[in-house]
């Protein structure tokens, strides 16, 4: 039905279209129409007249005249027709000659008249030479030839009325102008109608036809103004039909023609033709008028193009080489005609021509001053695109330097130079490479990073010294690296040419130093901080590109602990390097600390400087170390047990960096959250932004960082219970070196837990005692980047050596600094499994406190799951069946399959039953206040009363009085119910 029902319409949209007939393409001209009949009559009555029909360009005076001539009936009056040209403006006679050629001049008739034209044309070439000007048809023998002239044309309208029909009137040539100006002198008493359309802003001054005509019975203006938007709306209904002439279309169409009626019938075509409308027929009919037009307007169209946006005509006016009347004249002209849009800004006291609007003169003339201060605009993007496009090349290269050169000098900003040079193509201004470095920079603060790509892609096409190029590759380079890391590798070797040469600064080198490292280039990297060392001693102190020696090798050692030759060098320099001198890039030094206060176990210290760092970190898209420094604080964060925080830090530059489009700093951020997820026990959040990250930058666009964020991928899928996603991670290749770097323990480690959960517990073994060498080889308090010891000994309890097991998780409890904490809860559940079966549940209930407190959902379950086993095994069967819900619950909630399944004691008790009250509880859980809810999930995973007090700033005693009602609600009786109606 809904099928037949859209056919039917359109058919009767077709239908009601087909049955619109006559002038389909003519409206708002049914005045003008009846103004030109009417003049007819007159004229075949002996009342003969001028009629002027006048309006700005494209505004349909061309096609009214011929309308009208179209539906005169045969024989109702003879019809000479002639069209002025700007081209044959200069051209002596030639409209005069397109008259004497009519068909309308009976035979016996037109031989006399061209004699006539003809000795006028011969005695005015004779005494005139080539272009005999306006005043030379004052010449009697002339003069008489045109009075002979106008009495055969009396004589052709005696029996029948003659219509003297003269198109672009203000293109007339001076002789014939002359001769229609004595035509108008004797229509009085002839049956004569002269027919001419005018634009008055083309007109020359003075002109003795139409120049200040002087009111009179038998001279008459039909002015044609552009259309009106009802008038489009109607144009519109009639060549589209109803059900395509939308309001809404309608008034696009006004807007973007701006009521012109030849722009408005393009754009009609286009939706004919199934184009998009708007830009094909703006600027088509734009062009077309403007290759019709007197010379200054093109060149001043073409300068408005140019510069884009709405300048000032002052401004548009040396571009186009006119003075600033002549631009105003030029652009108000195209304004009129509807072409472009006008912002009048300040009103004129000046009074304009009648039916012309204010204007002034062309070139030369002097005949009116200019009325306002507007600018002057394309309306739609396309109008210049059109104009642009239609210039030769070299034109076009040429008006864009010129328009660079122009603004620089008016003091334009930097980025409104650069747009011009990169239109143009190349920096073929003086200094105009470092006007491109500089519009980058303004480019990326505004978040245009299209523009800044351009700007550095010019300069770096540009022919420079080799100081310059290999700046301008250092800041494409950068910017490369934030957007498309994978792309930006191919600068490496050409920066490491520059470095050789001696042409990078320190800012480059510092930059090139990051990225040898973060691609895994270790030959490289070593062979250039080796140099750096040797030019620092050279010059016995630091001095060009050495000054930042000391942090840049100690930042590489930290990089890649495993690689001697880098750990040598950093001691080395720092041995022979003052400590403190100062960087040039400032997130440098803040980078090497962190790292250094991590490596070293200086926890607290590491923390105070990374809330320092963070208490007024922003973004900086002009340096590489920005974002290093960033993630080194927030995992600072991570590591002391504040995922929540880094969780919220990290989701605000996520997207900070997303509307910069620096992917590649978007997803390093990504990774971090992907941490702190997993230190939180979130394990589906983990693994979806994971797979985000990787999506985001390939992982050849990662480097050696990729065994970072592959770590986290596979340890959140192993720990959901994916395996088929950890093997795909798994099976991913890794850059060179990258098992060397910082990223290889984290890779390790995750790798180990994937062949542990796979049944390869020697394999898995193999990597975890690998995460170990990184701390024997590293020897430095911090280097424990993972919990080695605790998963190794959950290798060597797989494959039922526990003496080994046991001697590993001593190991690291001894090495934990006091207190409770999330590492301590974990070792305390592995030293359970190793521990005699009546001291289990006494080691896995501190355990399962301490995960809790640290908020380590995936740790608390496990724990919760080892501890319902251990009561089971003392004999307590009532608390192991408790912990055991309480276990299935927690895995329910957070997802992880595998171990709700091995926490479900009995599956028809501890899983069934608690499935059918949840279909019996909608309703109840749906009701629970937004408070309500968060004490019900804080109580769900066996916090007390007083410690959600605690957690949530209120009292104990609200806290039971929020549980009895939410008790009621959901129509459970005990805490342990809840997790999974919530």
């Amino acid at each position: 039905m809904s099928g037949a029902g859209m056919s039917l319409g359109f058919v009767e949209c077709r239908d009601s279209t087909a049955a619109v007939t006559g002038r389909r393409d003519l409206v708002e001209r049914d005045a003008a129409l009846t103004a030109l009949r009417a003049s007819l009559a007159d004229a075949a009555g002996g009342k003969g007249r001028l009629v002027v029909v006048e309006g700005p360009l494209g505004s349909g005076k061309s096609r009214l005249v011929h309308e009208f001539l179209e539906t005169l009936e045969p024989g109702t009056a003879r019809v000479l027709r002639a069209t002025a040209s700007l081209r044959e403006e200069a051209l002596p006679f030639g409209v005069l000659t397109q008259l004497s050629h009519g068909l309308a001049i009976p035979p016996a008739r037109r031989e006399a008249f061209r004699s006539l034209l003809a000795a006028a044309v011969e005695h005015a070439l004779l005494h005139g030479g080539t272009a005999p000007a306006a005043q030379d048809t004052a010449d009697p023998r002339i003069a008489g030839a045109f009075q002979k002239l106008t009495v055969e044309l009396a004589y052709l309208a005696e029996s029948t009325p003659l219509v003297i029909c003269v198109d672009n009137a203000h293109y007339v040539d001076a002789p014939s102008l002359h001769f229609l100006a004595g035509v108008v002198a004797w229509l009085h008493s002839t049956r004569i109608l002269v027919l001419v359309t005018d634009n008055p802003t083309m007109r020359r001054p003075r002109s003795p036809l139409l120049g200040g005509l002087a009111p009179s019975p038998h001279v008459q203006r039909v002015p044609l103004a552009p259309l009106s938007r009802a008038a489009v709306h109607r144009l519109a209904t009639r060549l589209l039909g109803p059900c395509t002439a939308t309001p809404r279309l309608t008034a696009d169409l006004y807007a973007v023609s701006g009521g012109n009626p030849l722009a408005v019938r393009a754009l009609i075509v286009d939706q004919q033709t199934g184009g998009t409308g708007h830009p094909e027929g703006y600027g088509q009919a734009l062009l077309d008028l403007v290759a019709h037009a007197r010379p200054p307007i093109p060149a001043v169209v073409r300068s408005l193009a140019v510069l884009g946006g709405a300048p000032e005509p002052a401004d548009v006016a040396p571009l186009a080489g006119q003075d600033t009347k002549t631009t105003r004249w030029a652009l108000r002209a195209l304004a009129d005609a509807g072409l472009l849009s006008a912002d009048a800004r300040v009103p004129s006291a000046h009074a304009g021509l009648p039916g012309t609007g204010v204007m002034v003169p062309a070139a030369g003339t002097g005949t009116a001053a200019p009325a306002r201060a507007e600018r002057y605009a394309f309306r739609h993007p396309a109008g210049a695109a059109a104009v642009l496009d239609n210039l030769p090349a070299a034109d076009r290269t040429a008006l864009h330097h010129a328009a660079a050169e122009l603004l620089r000098e008016n003091g334009a900003s930097a980025l409104t130079v650069a747009r011009q040079l990169t239109s143009a193509g190349d920096a073929g201004i003086d200094d105009g490479i470092d006007v491109l470095l500089t519009a980058s920079q303004e480019a990326l603060a505004a978040g245009d990073v299209g523009t800044a790509l351009g700007c550095l892609g010019l300069a770096r096409r540009s022919r420079t010294d080799g100081t310059t190029a290999a700046r301008v590759l250092t800041r494409l380079s950068r910017l490369e690296r934030q957007l498309k890391p994978q792309a930006a590798v191919r600068h490496l070797r050409p920066q490491l040419d520059d470095f050789k040469a001696g042409h990078l600064d320190r800012r480059g080198v510092s930059e090139l130093v990051l990225g040898l490292a973060d691609t895994g280039a270790l030959h490289d990297l070593t062979a250039l901080l080796d140099v750096l060392r040797t030019r620092y001693r050279q010059d016995t102190g630091p001095g060009p590109g050495t000054e930042d020696i000391r942090s840049l090798t100690s930042w590489a050692a930290m990089a890649y602990p495993l690689h001697t030759g880098l750990r040598r060098l950093a001691h080395s320099v720092a041995a022979a390097t003052p400590a403190a001198v100062p960087c040039h890039d400032p997130w440098l030094p803040s980078a090497v600390a962190l790292s250094d206060d991590y490596v070293d176990g200086r926890h607290e210290q590491l923390v105070q400087r990374a809330e320092l760092l963070l208490s007024t970190y922003r973004l900086d898209h002009d340096s590489l170390w920005n974002v290093e420094s960033g993630v080194l604080a927030l995992r600072g964060l991570c590591h002391a047990g504040r995922p929540d925080e880094v969780v919220a830090w990290c989701e605000k530059l996520e997207a900070e960096a997303a509307a910069h489009h620096a992917v590649a700093s978007q997803a390093r951020f990504l990774a971090v959250r992907v941490e702190a997820h997993l230190r939180r026990g979130n394990l589906a959040h983990a693994r979806d932004l994971a797979a985000h990250a990787l999506a985001l930058v390939p992982p050849q666009g990662w480097g050696v960082g990729l065994a970072g964020v592959l770590a986290f991928a596979i340890l959140a899928a192993t720990r959901s219970g994916d395996l088929s996603a950890a093997e795909k991670y798994v099976a991913l290749p890794l850059p060179e070196h990258a098992l060397h770097s910082r990223h290889g323990a984290a890779y390790l480690h995750a790798r180990g837990h994937y062949r542990l959960a796979t049944h390869h517990p020697q394999a898995a073994l193999a990597d975890f005692l690998a995460c170990g060498r990184f701390a024997e080889t590293w020897g430095r308090p911090g280097a424990d980047v993972v919990p080695w010891r605790l998963s190794a000994a959950e290798a060597w309890l797989a494959q039922n050596d526990q003496e080994q097991a046991k001697r590993l998780v001593r190991e690291q409890l001894a090495r934990l600094l006091p207190g409770p904490s999330r590492e301590r809860g974990q070792s305390l559940r592995t030293l359970a499994a190793v521990s005699r079966v009546t001291r289990r549940p006494q080691l896995l209930t501190e355990a399962v406190d301490m995960l809790k407190e640290s908020g380590d959902d995936y740790g608390l379950t496990r724990a919760l799951i080892d501890l319902s086993a251990a009561f089971r095994d003392a004999g307590d069967q009532r608390n192991a069946r408790r912990v055991a819900h309480r276990a299935w619950h927690l895995a329910k909630q957070t997802g992880i399959e595998h171990l709700y399944h091995k926490a479900a004691l009995d599956p028809a008790g501890s899983e069934a039953a608690p499935a059918a009250d949840a279909e019996e509880r909608p309703e109840g859980v749906s009701s629970l206040t937004r408070q309500e809810r968060k004490i019900a999930a804080l109580a769900s995973k066996g916090y007390t009363n007083r410690e959600i007090a605690a957690k949530l700033y209120i009292t104990a005693s609200t806290v039971e009085q929020h549980l009895t009602r939410v008790f009621r609600k959901v129509n459970v009786k005990r805490r342990q119910e809840l997790p999974y109606l919530l």
